[in-house]
């Protein structure tokens, strides 16, 4: 148009009808496109990368990658298709790949990435692919139903196989917690494991200082970790000090860590340690309840006092006498028995005493007599 208006040329019927087919091409691919509702789905993987760079041949490596999307109305199935060198695609599982499912209402799945390396592979790099799809699924748990566009991200995979071992970590956090008085005094650490075998100790030093820093009372030392922590995984252990018991106050504690020479790892803690609250004995907590107090009757409590008993007749039953009751009586009628032969007997020796005392009298009344030459009358 702008090019026969510039040079004053009448545009003939042929022109005519060519521009009046583009315009109308023009405006049904803008009617169409307009009557299409824009898509505002999004879809996307958190790290978009699986990545290793010193795995050891025969070992196992995992790493869980987030599958996200913005839209929660319906359940979406995630197909997975694993691409790339052929030696790897053996090497890669995810776990249960063919029931994951991102329910209706989440917005996020962790979907589990498997590298199994065989004992005899390569030390070499390997690269790949995982592609990821959404497809909806239908209320009877099978894809299809409605039609939607296709949401999918590309995980990259890089992978290195090597023949020798790492032994590399991250600090990620030391810390301490309040103590009780007696407690030994410990540290927190929080690691992640970046090489290919376990870490099993670490090298530092703890300085225990006063509240106002005026000076260092005690020098720690640590290596061993109590709990190893394995390749690629993050972990957190206790270093504890047995031997080493603070008495109660404030201090601080400056931590480092080294590897060789060079401190990887310096924080400067502050360390709180209480008094131990003897617990009060009191009557209640003895005796396991609140012991009861003497009160006044009450008119009710008279009132149950002062109402008739309901006699309650039970025939008497006759009772035996105790063993020991029975040997009782029988002592006691052997004993009576005694005293009464014991009583006799004195009786008799009184009488016999009686009579010789009286017969020794009359003896020596008739020898009286006779020396007088008085004949008894």
């Amino acid at each position: 148009i702008f090019r026969y208006q510039q040079k004053n040329l009448p545009m003939n019927s042929r022109h005519f009808s060519l521009l009046a087919i583009l315009l109308a091409v023009v405006g049904f691919s803008v009617s169409l496109t307009s009557n299409v509702p824009p898509s505002e789905a999004a879809f996307g993987t958190s790290p978009p990368w699986v990545r290793n760079d010193h795995l050891l041949p025969g070992s196992t490596y995992e790493q869980i990658i987030n599958l996200s999307r913005n839209e929660l109305e319906d359940d979406m199935k995630v197909n997975v298709r694993i691409t790339g060198d052929k030696e790897i695609l053996n090497w890669l599982k995810i776990e249960n790949q063919n029931r994951l499912i991102i329910r209706k209402g989440e917005n996020i799945l962790p979907m589990k990435v498997i590298v199994q390396v065989p004992k005899k592979a390569a030390l070499k790099d390997y690269r790949g692919g995982i592609f990821v799809t959404l497809a909806p699924v239908s209320e009877g748990g099978t894809e299809g139903g409605t039609v939607a566009i296709t949401l999918g991200a590309n995980i990259s995979v890089e992978l290195s196989v090597v023949g020798t071992k790492v032994l590399n970590y991250r600090i990620q956090s030391i810390s301490v917690s309040p103590l009780e008085e007696g407690m030994p005094f410990q540290l927190a650490v929080e690691l992640e494991n970046t090489g290919n075998v376990d870490v099993t100790e670490l090298n530092g030093q703890v300085d225990i200082s006063d509240e106002k820093e005026t000076q260092v009372l005690k020098t720690l030392t640590f290596g061993t970790l109590s709990t190893p922590i394995s390749p690629d995984e993050k972990g957190k252990v206790l270093i504890p000090f047995n031997d080493f018991i603070l008495d109660p106050g404030n201090y601080w504690a400056q931590v480092k860590v080294y590897k060789g020479d060079e401190a990887i790892y310096e924080n400067r803690l502050y360390q709180q340690v209480v008094a131990k609250v003897i617990p009060v004995v009191t009557p209640e907590s003895a005796l396991g309840k609140k012991p009861s107090v003497p009160r006044l009757p009450t008119p009710e409590d008279i009132g149950v006092v002062t109402e008739t008993p309901i006699a309650i007749e039970t025939p008497l039953k006759p009772v035996a006498p105790a063993p020991a009751n029975n040997l009782l009586l029988i002592f006691g009628f052997v004993g009576i028995g005694f005293g009464l032969i014991a009583m006799i007997g004195i009786i008799v020796i009184l009488i016999i005493v009686v009579r010789s005392q009286r017969q020794a009298n009359l003896e020596r009344y008739l020898a009286s007599q006779m020396r007088n030459n008085n004949p008894p009358s």
